[in-house]
């Protein structure tokens, strides 16, 4: 048993169930997200980054959805629901209402975004269903170094590097197959 199933082992059947039915919902609208354990809780990740948490408690369920102003910009939709730093409390036996769950997480891709370029120049851009757009290096506010672009499917779609924010030497377009379609050189 892995680790994410022990995590979740734990609880009554109907609990570990509305925690479970939550996680695979996050997993449908994401289908990018993987599973990991961070803060010693189910989580799902996109890329490096923590998309959001889920846990139990003696008298609720938890979503983290791993920021605190998630909540704060969907406060108008989470009216009724108790919150607190970090969390929105959700029912035992019901898992987390899906269509509320994907607004929730569509901001946090979004702030997942903003957060980039990191301090070291590392650059990735998701889409909104958790898959990797864009990544590379930014050197100031240019690409620099290598860089790759994806499909929605996930597929590489192109490859090549940028010398000061211009493209320079061999560029490779990619079929969704993973043929090699053209090479360009710059």
């Amino acid at each position: 048993m892995d680790s994410f199933t022990a995590a979740l082992k734990a609880f009554p059947p109907a609990q570990r169930k509305a925690l479970l039915v939550t996680l695979e919902s996050v997993e449908s609208l994401f289908p990018h997200a993987r599973r990991d354990i961070a803060w010693g809780m189910p989580t799902l990740k996109i890329g490096d980054e923590n998309l959001c948490h889920v846990m139990g408690f003696k008298n609720h369920n938890s979503l983290f959805p791993s920021s605190g102003s998630v909540a704060e910009v969907h406060a108008k939709e989470l009216k009724g629901m108790v919150l607190s730093k970090g969390t929105i409390h959700f029912d035992l036996d019901k898992p987390f209402p899906k269509p509320l769950l994907k607004k929730l997480l569509l901001t946090r891709i979004k702030q997942i975004n903003a957060s980039y370029p990191k301090k070291n120049g590392l650059f990735v851009e998701f889409y909104d269903n958790g898959g990797v757009k864009a990544k590379g290096k930014m050197k100031g506010s240019n690409p620099h170094g290598k860089w790759e672009f994806y499909r929605l499917d996930g597929s590489l779609m192109r490859s090549g590097s940028f010398k000061d924010g211009e493209q320079s030497g061999e560029w490779a377009t990619f079929a969704a197959d993973g043929r090699l379609v053209k090479t360009t050189n710059f």
